[in-house]
């Protein structure tokens, strides 16, 4: 089984050069990638859009208020155009990713909310007016 995660953003991919860790590396990188390492970006590009705007969405709110940065909107648009691009490719296929990579990116935006809820009620990181997380108390006791 491979490990998806840490292969996309490792200097292999990259042909040694420093990991991609930013969007906008990741997207330059498709431009001189191979069609393996084409595939690998999209659905990473994918997932870390999914989880920036489904975990962290005040943040970005914040930020894009704030500095200008990217606003949800722009999250969510290259995160279901890299779905739906991963979807179609025959490593997908292969992979039996297709379906999964299909659908996220068509309810890309349900998903999103989906992950805002989860971490509305579950997560409390550095928030103090929330108190203790619920899944923190669940699961360690704290109070």
């Amino acid at each position: 089984s491979r490990d998806w995660s840490s292969d996309v953003c490792s200097s292999d991919l990259t042909g040694g050069a420093p990991p991609l860790e930013y969007l906008f590396e990741m997207l330059a990188a498709i431009r001189d990638a191979n069609d393996h390492q084409q595939f690998e970006l999209r659905a990473h590009i994918g997932n870390q859009s999914l989880f920036m705007a489904g975990i962290f969405v005040e943040r970005i709110h914040s930020r894009a208020e704030r500095r200008g940065f990217p606003d949800v909107k722009y999250y969510e648009e290259l995160g279901r155009a890299n779905f739906r691009i991963a979807s179609d490719h025959r490593l997908a296929r292969r992979y039996h990713l297709d379906t999964v990579f299909g659908a996220l990116g068509e309810c890309f935006h349900a998903t999103r909310v989906a992950l805002n809820d989860m971490a509305d009620r579950l997560l409390s990181v550095g928030d103090p007016d929330h108190g203790h997380s619920p899944l923190l108390v669940k699961t360690f006791g704290a109070t």
